[in-house]
């Protein structure tokens, strides 16, 4: 593996750009919101970086004006069961593979599902985790709101401890589904209370970061994914310390740890 400094990484990637995939109400602005600290709406823009409201395009990027590094892309999701966005998404991951600026290029993937055990996955939803994919963007599987799964299981005869446990019983099955599938995700998460501002969705968001940075195969995107994420200073230490010996001593004072 060959050197490589922060100047060379910034100057190589300067965003780094995610497709966040997933059916109406499986919390998806919730989470980027959280992601980035923020409770404004984000910015979406066309292609002449015009900026625009109110219109979610998977080709048309946007961000949130707390942390414009990360460039994010959404997908409707397959809810209507129209093949047309599964090709539409399909088309999307290839174009991006083959993109020649790394810019321009898909860093990884969230794929987010609504825990719910009468519709946890769509026809479509499966054919993503079962038909072969373009390029090397790992996928990351984000289980959305635990709590509305303890909600369908809930049996009054039992306690919250109890109820809870269940819960994550159905959840494990619900995982074990989704990962047993040919082209399974590189990683996943499960989310709980994700709008409660008094909650732990901090502590949440670095799970997330962390199985995402653990999924990056180029060391480059690695280090800028943990660089310019603002949710987990311990994992930018650590991936700094761990990746010393590949790193100029330059990264020290460009990388945000101290």
């Amino acid at each position: 593996m060959s050197n490589i400094s922060a100047s060379e990484l910034r100057k190589k990637y300067t965003h780094f750009r995610i497709l966040v995939i997933g059916r109406a109400n499986a919390g998806k602005t919730t989470l980027l919101k959280r992601v980035c600290n923020t409770d404004e709406d984000p910015c979406i823009y066309d292609e002449k970086n015009k900026a625009l409201r109110g219109i979610h395009d998977i080709n048309r990027p946007f961000m949130f004006a707390s942390n414009p590094q990360f460039i994010f892309h959404d997908s409707p999701g397959f809810e209507a069961g129209d093949e047309s966005q599964l090709k539409k998404v399909q088309l999307f991951i290839k174009e991006c593979a083959m993109a020649t600026d790394p810019n321009e290029q898909l860093h990884a993937i969230w794929f987010c599902l609504k825990l719910d055990k009468v519709r946890f996955m769509l026809d479509l939803e499966k054919r993503f985790f079962t038909e072969d994919r373009v390029g090397n963007a790992p996928v990351i599987a984000i289980l959305t709101k635990f709590d509305d799964l303890i909600t369908q299981v809930y049996d009054t005869s039992l306690d919250y401890a109890k109820n809870h446990e269940n819960a994550k019983r159905e959840q494990k099955k619900l995982e074990d589904l989704l990962f047993s599938y040919k082209f399974p995700p590189k990683a996943g998460v499960c989310l709980e209370d994700m709008h409660n501002n008094g909650g732990n969705h901090q502590e949440q968001v670095k799970v997330l970061i962390e199985k995402t940075a653990m999924s990056l195969d180029d060391l480059s995107l690695k280090m800028l994914f943990v660089s310019i994420q603002e949710n987990n200073l311990e994992l930018c230490i650590e991936y700094a310390v761990k990746y010393v010996p590949f790193l100029r001593p330059e990264i020290n004072m460009e990388m945000n740890v101290v």
